[in-house]
């Protein structure tokens, strides 16, 4: 694409101004108080939305929001003004997690692309050495650094792919230290399942009928993964995996989200919204290494382990435990309650 060249100064400058980004966190997002368990929520109102060609590539236009600046080849006018509402809707549900972080006050830049092809050769052309990794993706996006590439595989899961990796792309650009990779992918799946009402994006933490499916697959073909592992993987680590083992370790990620945001009534929703707050702020809980005060330090599996420990006030037997119990009924919950309509 003739904007990649472009795309390639922003990749470096992307790595390079993370702690400037922080110095520049003046603007603060309004964020909504947390939904009810199972409610649906989202924007009253419509975004404002400025849509212009790009010079250098024909096919491709950039769509501007408050927060967001959209690079795309799609050519349908009602996708492209579904995925700017999505965006900033999106942007509003990832504050209803980690209430008062503070936004930066330039925007976050995301490439969608139209064809698979067009895709491939951004990421061959803007990724590195990693790019083999991300081309082993066969449906959905990736984010690097702060802005998130994704193809259209349909309407509804290109809206789905776009909300979840723009939870991986507010953290990267507004979070002091990073996430466990298992729990930010946990997270992230949590805001798949977004549908449209009256032009607006409407979300619900509680359901995500793929994730739930998945996950009733898993436990019944008696092939999940042990939590210990898990809290300790990332998803790269994963791409050669079986299909079915790939699908249970995102359905677990999605179980775990669950867990700490409205398990057992809301119970552990304070030590989850104490862990994010922690992380952005750079002083999340960790006795096993240097203190997370930047993106670069890496989680260990005891690190994650010992961190869950803390902020739960559980020893990890008592954690496991809970966490399988919610997992082995909340699949049936959830795709029961997936006939319900956003309000």
């Amino acid at each position: 694409m003739k904007f990649t060249s472009r795309c390639c100064r922003l990749s470096r400058w992307v790595f390079s101004r993370l702690i400037l980004a922080l110095l520049l966190s003046l603007a603060y997002g309004c964020a909504a108080p947390a939904p009810p368990i199972g409610v649906w929520f989202g924007p009253a109102a419509l975004t404002t939305v400025s849509i212009k060609s790009l010079p250098q590539d024909k096919t491709a236009r950039l769509v501007h929001t408050p927060h967001y600046d959209i690079y795309t080849t799609l050519n349908d006018d009602d996708m492209v003004q579904k995925v700017a509402q999505l965006m900033e809707g999106s942007l509003t549900a990832y504050q209803t997690l980690a209430p008062g972080v503070p936004l930066t006050p330039y925007p976050m830049k995301c490439f969608i692309f139209s064809k698979r092809n067009q895709w491939a050769e951004f990421t061959r052309e803007n990724t590195g050495a990693q790019a083999s990794l991300y081309l082993q993706i066969n449906r959905g996006g990736y984010t690097v650094g702060d802005w998130y590439v994704a193809y259209y595989i349909g309407q509804t899961s290109t809206l789905s792919v776009a909300a979840h990796e723009g939870w991986h792309q507010y953290v990267a650009r507004n979070f002091q230290a990073r996430l466990p990779p298992f729990l930010e992918e946990g997270l992230a799946t949590m805001f798949e399942g977004v549908r449209f009402k009256d032009g607006l994006p409407r979300y619900n933490l509680s359901i995500n009928q793929e994730r739930a499916i998945s996950l009733r697959t898993a436990i019944d073909g008696n092939f999940l993964w042990p939590l210990d592992q898990l809290v300790g993987m990332h998803a790269g680590m994963i791409l050669d995996r079986p299909g079915q083992k790939i699908d249970a370790w995102y359905a677990q990620a999605w179980g775990l989200g669950r867990f700490l945001w409205d398990g057992d009534n809301g119970k552990y929703r304070p030590a989850l919204r104490q862990i994010l707050e922690d992380t952005a702020n750079g002083t999340v809980f960790d006795s096993t290494g240097p203190p997370h005060r930047n993106r670069l330090i890496l989680w260990s599996q005891a690190g994650v382990q010992a961190m869950l420990e803390h902020y739960l006030q559980m020893d990890w037997g008592d954690i496991d435990a809970a966490y399988n119990r919610f997992i082995r009924h909340v699949a049936d919950d959830e795709i029961e309650s997936e006939s319900e309509e956003p309000g």
